[in-house]
C-alpha cells in the first residue's frame, strides 16, 4: 500500500484499528485530531504519562490537530482530502456532513476518494442515531447469548470483539474498494457503511445457520463444541488442557493415544452425533483419566500423535515464550518519553518492518500543513 494516502478521522477503538492495520501495510496514515485530541489518549492504564490504549492502536500514524469547529480547520481538511485515497471515519452518523464532507461534498473535494464509515447500526437505518459500545453491540447480536459457562448467564467476549470485527471488515472493504477504483483507472471513488451491528451477526454465522436451517437456538456451553468433542478443557495433575478433535477419523487415534482403546467401540461414542448425545458421560470418564497424570505428559503423548492440544495459556506465559519471538507476535517501538514499548503486531504485515511510535497530539501539524502548501506564515497564524 505505498503511495496510499489515509485520512483518519476515527477515535477510540474501532477505526484506529482499521488505520493501524492498513498503515502497517505501508499505508500513509495522517490522523485527524481536535485541539484536545482522541478520547483513547486519556484511557489507563499509563507508563510516563502515555496511554497504553491509544499508544497501541496509533502506531504508524502522522498527529495533525485541527479545530473543525472553524472555517479555516474544516478548509484544511478538504485540502487534506484533495491529497487522500481513504477517508476512514467512525463518528456519529450526520456529523460527518456538518464538516462538509457528505458523501456529495466529498464527490467534489475529491472524486477519486474512497470513504469508509464504521458505526454501531450504520448510516441509515432505524437505530443509526443510537450511541453504542462493544458491550452494546454485542448483546443486541445475540453474541453474548452463546458466550459464557454452561448453563450460566450470557457474557460479553473477553475482548472488544465488536470493535475490532468491525475494524476488520472495513479494512478488507478499503482494499477491495482500493483495487476496483485502480482496475477502472482511478476513479470513480465510493462509500462503505460498516455497521458494528451486522459485522457481529456475521462471526455468529455457525450459530445463525443452525438456527434459520434446523431452528436450533444456541446458548452459552462454556469451551465447549456445539458440534464436536473431544473439544474442550480437561484436568490433569496439575494444571488444564485443551483438547480439540476436528473430525471422528481422529476418534481411534485418541483413545489408543491417551490409553482408553476400548472407548473408541463403546457404542455410546463411537460415532459423532452419538458421542455428543453422552457428552457429560464422556466428559467424567476422560476427567478422571487426565487427572492421574501430569499435563505435560499427557501434551507430549498427544502431540507426537498429532492431536490438537494445548495448555492454557495467559498473556504472561505467551509474552515470555520463545515461540512468541519465533512467530514474530510483537513488534517494538521507541516512544519519546517512555523509552521501549512493545505491542502486538499485525500478523500479515512484513515482520522486518519498524513501526513507529504512536505520535504526540499534533506532532506532525506544521509537517502535514506544509506538504498541503501552507506558508510558514499561514501555519504560525493557523496555530495561534
Amino acid at each position: 500500500m505505498k503511495g496510499v494516502r489515509i485520512v483518519d478521522l476515527t477515535s477510540v477503538l474501532s477505526g484506529p484499528f482499521c488505520t493501524w492495520l492498513l498503515s502497517t501495510l505501508g499505508a500513509d496514515v495522517i490522523k485527524v485530531e481536535s485541539p484536545k485530541g482522541d478520547l483513547a489518549r486519556g484511557t489507563p492504564p499509563f507508563e510516563d504519562g502515555i496511554s497504553l490504549y491509544f499508544a497501541s492502536l496509533n502506531r504508524n500514524k502522522r498527529s495533525i490537530v485541527l479545530d473543525l469547529k472553524s472555517e479555516g480547520g474544516r478548509r484544511a481538511l478538504h485540502r487534506l482530502l484533495e491529497t487522500a485515497d481513504v477517508l476512514v471515519e467512525n463518528m456519529r452518523p450526520g456529523v460527518r456532513d456538518r464538516l462538509g464532507c457528505s458523501d456529495e461534498d466529498l464527490k467534489q473535494i475529491n472524486p477519486n476518494l474512497i470513504c469508509a464509515s464504521i458505526s454501531g447500526f450504520g448510516q441509515k437505518g432505524s437505530l443509526s442515531q443510537r450511541p453504542a459500545y462493544d458491550i452494546v453491540v454485542q448483546a443486541m447480536s445475540g453474541m453474548m447469548s452463546v458466550n459464557g459457562p454452561l448453563g450460566g448467564p450470557p457474557t460479553r467476549v473477553g475482548y472488544s470483539v465488536g470493535d475490532i470485527s468491525a475494524a476488520l471488515f472495513t479494512t478488507i472493504g478499503i482494499l477491495q474498494r482500493l483495487y476496483e477504483r485502480d482496475a477502472n483507472g482511478g476513479g470513480p471513488g465510493s462509500t462503505l457503511d460498516v455497521s458494528m451491528l451486522a459485522c457481529q451477526w456475521a462471526c455468529l454465522e455457525n450459530a445463525f445457520a443452525r438456527y434459520l436451517n434446523a431452528g436450533i437456538v444456541a446458548g452459552p456451553i462454556g469451551s465447549r463444541h456445539p458440534s464436536m468433542t473431544p473439544f474442550e478443557p480437561y484436568p490433569t495433575a496439575d494444571q488444564d488442557i485443551v483438547i480439540g478433535l476436528g473430525s471422528g477419523q481422529d476418534w481411534p487415534n485418541f483413545c489408543e493415544t491417551i490409553g482408553l482403546p476400548e472407548l473408541s467401540d463403546d457404542p455410546r461414542f463411537a460415532e459423532d452425533e452419538v458421542r455428543l448425545t453422552h457428552r457429560d458421560l464422556l466428559d467424567e470418564i476422560l476427567g478422571q483419566h487426565f487427572k492421574q497424570k501430569s499435563s505435560s505428559h499427557w501434551l507430549a503423548l498427544l502431540i507426537e500423535n498429532e492431536i490438537p492440544c494445548s495448555a492454557i495459556e495467559n498473556v504472561e506465559s505467551v509474552a515470555s515464550n520463545p515461540i512468541s519471538a519465533e512467530y514474530h507476535a510483537f513488534s517494538t517501538v521507541n516512544a519519546t518519553g517512555a523509552g521501549e514499548m512493545r505491542f502486538a503486531r499485525n500478523p500479515i504485515a512484513d515482520p522486518e518492518e519498524i513501526e513507529s511510535a504512536a505520535p504526540a497530539l499534533g506532532q506532525h501539524t506544521s509537517e502535514i500543513l506544509s506538504e498541503l502548501g501552507y506558508s510558514s506564515d499561514e501555519i504560525e497564524q493557523m496555530t495561534e
